[in-house]
């Protein structure tokens, strides 16, 4: 992703034809996420972001929910491949009218911007949809407007979030994020109390102007060289000590090493108890017992199922129909003027090397994308193709823009969400792809966590990944239930990491034989007696 700085209202960059998502963007949330995903895959367009590298944009006394190093990490991932960041000093003072003329454009030369519908800009943020909408058709640049994204009936806010935290509420919070809220810093030395007590922790200063969660103690995740290790932390200012500036103190389980100096980022997973103080250091230490003892109850097996994580891919939806459908587009877009009967055997023929939408090759070894786009440009003679890195960057978008789920994937999840089971996903592949699928399906605000190998740095089948997975849950991994389609990748990998599992078989291959067995997810609450 290119990163521009606007600091004034005359800069100048490539004249790039764009579309350009308009918004503050702080948490990155599923709502944005709705926003950002209207800007991708237009074709001749540039996918594009603009928003503001400062804190005056925010509502007053509102805290952010994020780094901006975090905020464009996020971004990027999603597919943005231009981030304007504004001086908010640079164009406060602008009109709405002078705001779409000269920022989008003149400077960013925006053919489509994308907004949310509570949207507002200009001076005094006096604009409004209707009169972006009005601005922008006479300059030539088309607006859409992305529909609020609802959870259990209520839109999806930076707000909403922000009261979640400060209730507790972290499991809310991290499913209207899409993501699990984390406190980041560098680990510092603080006054030993920990280690005396017998319970060293690793101390991270919290910053000031950004949320802080309610005061207590959590259920957390902490990611350590590669590995998760689940732990506890206490948010809050020490009163037994008498002092006031709030930190984060967490007790890493099963894990030893000195991580002085070190970044470190705490997921928060589950509220455990409120911040007191307490009469003695006795007292305090019993109480840290307790809390360890709590944590270790969550964390250990119970025999319930608490969370089913499903694959995404001939899991949850069809590959076979996207691909034939992107396949379709492909053929349309690359080869406009062939006879349609011609273009309709070349996507065929796209179709049934890619195993027929399956992407692997007798059920085990899935087909690179630089090796398959290769074998077609030779089977069809093409003349003057575009790169292998282009053609698999357009596949990223536009075969998620196809995704087809299967008819009872909603009502499924939606079914074991009320029989109360934490609901997730763990699935392998580019991070823009595999988050674009999700936000193009709808599914986001029925996940209380989504895994992707291409944010992790590991793959399936590693017993990383799933671990990782039910340790950002605060569940332990025997106690959930992974549902996947591929005996190698999704099977072998959950069992090894301690969780029972479901093979989907929904195309009749029968690649595997000696574990439970459904041809539909709907079959799931009834497999395991939900």
């Amino acid at each position: 992703m290119q990163t521009y700085t606007l600091s004034s209202a005359d800069t100048r960059f490539p004249k790039t034809p764009r579309a350009v998502a308009l918004g503050l963007f702080d948490g990155v949330h599923i709502g944005h996420r709705a926003v950002l995903a209207e800007v991708l895959d237009v074709e001749g367009l540039t996918p594009a972001v603009f928003t503001f590298s400062d804190e005056q944009t925010l509502p007053k006394n509102a805290a952010r929910l994020q780094t901006l190093s975090d905020r464009c990490d996020l971004i990027e991932k999603i597919g943005v491949e231009d981030l304007f960041l504004a001086d908010f000093s640079a164009v406060c003072a602008l009109s709405p009218a002078a705001f779409v003329k000269t920022i989008l454009k003149e400077q960013l030369n925006a053919r489509l911007v994308s907004c949310g519908e509570n949207f507002r800009f200009g001076n005094g943020g006096t604009g409004d949809v209707s009169l972006l909408k009005t601005l922008c058709e006479a300059e030539g640049i088309r607006v859409t407007v992305a529909d609020t994204v609802l959870c259990d009936g209520e839109p999806v806010s930076s707000t909403r979030i922000r009261e979640a935290l400060s209730d507790g509420d972290v499991l809310t919070a991290n499913r209207l994020l899409g993501h699990p809220f984390s406190l980041t810093g560098t680990v510092e030395h603080g006054f030993g109390r920990g280690e005396a007590l017998g319970f060293p922790t690793a101390n991270l200063a919290l910053r000031d102007g950004f949320a802080v969660p309610r005061r207590g103690v959590y259920l957390s995740a902490v990611e350590i060289d590669g590995n998760v290790y689940s732990a506890l932390t206490n948010v809050g200012a020490r009163p037994t000590f008498g002092q006031v500036a709030p930190l984060c103190e967490t007790t890493i389980f099963d894990y030893s090493g000195d991580l002085y100096g070190k970044d470190l980022r705490v997921s928060l997973a589950r509220f455990l108890r409120e911040e007191r103080a307490f009469s003695s250091e006795e007292e305090l230490k019993t109480q840290i017992e307790q809390d360890k003892k709590t944590a270790k109850k969550h964390l250990a097996a119970s025999g319930k199922v608490k969370a089913v994580l499903f694959d995404f891919d001939d899991t949850l939806q069809s590959r076979p129909a996207a691909y034939k459908r992107y396949a379709d587009r492909f053929v349309k877009r690359h080869f406009p003027d062939l006879p349609k009967e011609e273009q309709e055997r070349r996507a065929l023929e796209m179709w049934h090397r890619n195993g027929d939408g399956h992407a692997h090759v007798n059920g085990s070894k899935y087909i690179p994308y630089p090796v398959y786009f290769q074998g077609l440009i030779d089977l069809w003679g093409w003349q003057n193709p575009p790169t292998i890195d282009e053609l698999t960057a357009e596949c990223r978008q536009v075969l998620a823009s196809e995704t087809v789920l299967f008819p009872e994937t909603v009502d499924t999840l939606k079914t074991l969400r009320q029989k109360g089971v934490l609901v997730g996903l763990i699935t392998n592949g580019y991070s823009s792809m595999q988050g674009r699928k999700l936000d193009v399906s709808g599914l986001r605000p029925l996940l209380d966590l989504s895994v992707v190998s291409g944010d992790e740095g590991i793959r399936k089948p590693d017993p990383e990944i799933f671990r990782r997975a039910a340790a950002r849950l605060g569940v332990s991994p025997a106690d959930c239930v992974y549902v996947g389609d591929h005996p190698y990748y999704d099977l072998s990998g959950a069992t090894e990491a301690g969780m029972r599992v479901v093979y989907v078989d929904a195309f009749g291959l029968q690649l595997a034989t000696d574990v439970p067995t459904v041809t539909s997810v709907s079959q799931i609450p009834e497999i395991l007696n939900l």
